[in-house]
């Protein structure tokens, strides 16, 4: 994704979303060190935002503190289960959809509560590897 879009999409959709659910200000948004999260354009747009919700830090290459790639990788596991593979994007994109609003609570609960765990084995790594 090119900045301009990704900025726009915070913009458009986050922002309104974070101002409704966050009205005090104290929303936290997290994002990963995909290059379009980093552009210049991008954090300048978050720092003339702070009053509203704060950008959290992200230290380079930490996937284990990210629930989402978790989240991916059961959906991903689930995907290479199904039989016949994909033949086309629009059934690839069913599929993922059909995972998707068929994930389990409890694996969000689990991903959640695993936090604490995750963001003390990677102190504890300083920022190296962890078995998350």
């Amino acid at each position: 994704m090119k900045a301009a879009n990704y900025l726009n999409t915070i913009a458009d959709q986050l922002h309104p979303y974070v101002a409704f659910v966050f009205p005090t200000g104290n929303g936290i948004f997290q994002q990963v060190n995909a290059p379009c999260h980093k552009a210049r354009i991008v954090l300048e747009w978050f720092e003339e935002h702070t009053d509203e919700f704060h950008l959290m830090p992200w230290p380079p290459n930490s996937p284990d503190l990210n629930p989402m790639e978790h989240i991916w990788d059961v959906m991903k596991r689930q995907l290479r289960t199904q039989k016949p593979s994909c033949p086309n994007i629009s059934t690839l994109r069913d599929r993922y959809l059909d995972i998707w609003y068929n994930l389990s609570p409890v694996m969000y609960e689990k991903l959640v509560a695993s936090m604490p765990r995750r963001v003390a084995a990677v102190l504890k790594a300083k920022e190296g590897a962890t078995r998350y």
